[in-house]
């Protein structure tokens, strides 16, 4: 079994004479479509030139996958990561060629061209969602372009910083992802305290740069939103996700209303579990070992078997997609110190299939994390049918697949144990999980939103990014957990901060949705199936709320979300049930 993505099938390498002929097709076709449609677009010839419009951007994205997953496992080779810079210059240039458009669409009557869209009604909405924060033709061209030199350069340089830091531990060189594995998930709570602390103080050594880069992030970002009359920093995430500010809101004071009797009650437990008077940061994803359930190491290909096993007890299309992920060599493996850090599924482009990364070490985390993301896989593979303009699913609903096939892995796992203290081992791994899904990633959104505001009044330093994130966390674990003031630091590797503003309580969005949907299938069954499936091969078509309705579900309602923070609650409640059962604590 090969360990390593093949990425010959979408190009042979950077001097592929194909790669070279479709830069050239984008290039000419942008230039056509320009000259065709440019202040002469009516709605007599709307869903034409929308056609042409996809092929062109199914192209686009193609070139800009193959310039994206090349440097993902090459980020010290100076050669890839000059590749991906050229590629990313060109790809700008002709973007910026397009920009006119979405804006000439976007002031066509709206009846009109949803009586003539057809089966692309979804993505004429949602542009016309934009439309109050649209700019002139020549004013949205100039910051496509100037994107090169500003967030796009900025994102560049932060990613390429973490690539080349690395850790001193144990008479060893190691990487980020390597170090922050150690501090979260070792056995050994000195070894986690130890690489806690070295990777804490390390990354001190880089926040002269990491915040340098993170207050350009915010102020480009408060200067777009500015020009285009959003309301708050977050408002275009939602906007978006398709999701209401109101939504929004509630989700998140539902999770910060029940941190007492979730994540804080949660850990309270823990550290009874660990025998830990002072429970500290690096404890909160520690194993709990009452049993020999976690402590094995798996092979990926077991790993691969136990994860294809459960696809096929749910749905054969689910396995058989998840299979081809592992045989075809569409996976990237184990981890390496020129490779990113974490895991994705890149969609890549229509034309051909998604391409998944990991950074895996054996652990049953690990196999969750194959679950995950293989979901996501398996939902990008769905919905591809539908076009580049139509694939691509919001977070409120892509972190769903992900999410629904941990839990399937879980229900399927937790089956299989035998005894009280198996399902104790169990349920805290998942609750570690569950935990950093919802209650953590809200902490994160409130991180960011405090950032954000406080930026709009000066520039921050370290210090300050240390003291949001502290008091966030804080606010999130209780007084249960010490949080040593090096783990401050810890903003400064959180990716999506950087990457993709807000993007963070999608996790917390998924995760209370997938409960809700895992409930419905526990009662319906085969029928579920069927409308699942269905939902994840309609793509970005239809909106949260449309989805949830499917399933009897109201989202709309502050009762939802509640709903979804008291069977968190209940998973807590069940611990400590099952920990009275057998006597420990």
């Amino acid at each position: 079994m090969q360990t390593t993505w093949k990425l010959e099938d979408i190009y042979n390498s950077p001097s592929d004479e194909q790669l070279r002929k479709d830069q050239e097709f984008v290039k000419s076709s942008v230039s056509d479509f320009k000259q065709k449609y440019q202040n002469k677009l009516s709605v007599d010839f709307l869903v034409a030139s929308i056609n042409e419009y996809e092929s062109i951007i199914g192209m686009i994205e193609k070139i800009a996958s193959y310039s994206f997953l090349y440097t993902q496992t090459r980020l010290d080779d100076s050669d890839a990561l000059a590749f991906y810079q050229k590629t990313v210059e060109f790809l700008t240039s002709v973007e910026s060629e397009l920009v006119f458009y979405e804006l000439e669409v976007a002031k066509l009557d709206y009846n009109k061209t949803i009586e003539v869209s057809g089966d692309y009604r979804s993505w004429i909405e949602g542009l016309f969602r934009f439309k109050d924060h649209m700019l002139s033709t020549q004013v949205e061209e100039t910051l496509s372009k100037k994107s090169i030199t500003s967030i796009i350069g900025w994102i560049r340089l932060y990613d390429e910083i973490l690539s080349r830091i690395d850790f001193d531990f144990e008479g060893k060189t190691i990487s980020l992802p390597e170090i922050m594995e150690i501090a979260s998930h070792s056995n050994n709570s000195e070894k986690r305290e130890k690489a806690s602390r070295i990777a804490g103080a390390r990354l001190e050594q880089e926040s002269f740069y990491i915040k340098h880069i993170y207050n350009n992030i915010l102020v480009d970002k408060s200067t777009n939103d500015k020009l285009r009359g959003y309301a708050k920093p977050e408002s275009s995430r939602h906007l978006n996700n398709n999701i209401d500010q109101i939504s929004v809101d509630n989700l998140a004071d539902a999770v910060v209303d029940g941190y007492k009797e979730t994540s804080q009650k949660y850990y309270k437990l823990k550290a009874k579990l660990l025998n830990k008077t002072n429970f500290e940061y690096w404890d909160r994803n520690a194993p709990v070992q009452l049993s020999e359930i976690l402590n094995r190491k798996f092979e990926y290909r077991e790993a691969c078997d136990i994860v294809l096993n459960m696809f096929g007890r749910f749905s054969r299309v689910f396995q058989d997609i998840a299979r081809d992920f592992i045989e075809k060599s569409w996976i990237d493996v184990y981890p390496a110190k020129s490779k990113t850090s974490g895991a994705f599924s890149h969609s890549c482009c229509c034309d051909v299939h998604p391409y998944i990364l990991l950074n895996y070490f054996g652990s049953v985390r690990d196999i969750s994390t194959l679950a995950h993301e293989l979901g996501h896989g398996i939902h990008q593979t769905l919905s591809s049918k539908n076009g580049s303009l139509l694939s691509n699913t919001p977070i409120t609903l892509s972190e769903v697949a992900s999410l629904f096939s941990e839990k399937l892995l879980f229900e399927d796992m937790y089956q299989q144990t035998k005894n009280d203290l198996e399902r104790i081992d169990l349920i805290c791994s998942k609750l570690d999980d569950t935990i950093n899904s919802v209650m953590r990633q809200i902490a994160f959104f409130e991180f960011e939103r405090r950032a954000h505001e406080l930026r709009k009044e000066r520039e921050l330093s370290n210090q300050d990014f240390c003291k949001i994130f502290l008091d966030t966390q804080n606010e999130c674990l209780g007084s249960a957990v010490n949080i040593d003031p090096v783990i401050g630091n810890y903003w400064t590797y959180i990716s999506h901060f950087f990457h993709s503003p807000f993007y963070v309580y999608a996790y917390a969005f998924g995760e209370i949705f997938t409960n809700a949907l895992y409930e419905t299938y526990k009662k319906s069954g085969s029928e579920f199936v069927e409308t699942y499936i269905d939902v994840l091969s309609r793509g970005g078509i239809d909106r949260y709320d449309v989805v949830a309705s499917r399933f009897g579900l109201d989202t709309g309602s502050v009762k939802f979300w509640k709903s979804g923070v008291e069977l968190i609650k209940d998973q807590v409640n069940n611990l400590e049930t099952l920990c009275d059962s057998a006597k420990i604590i």
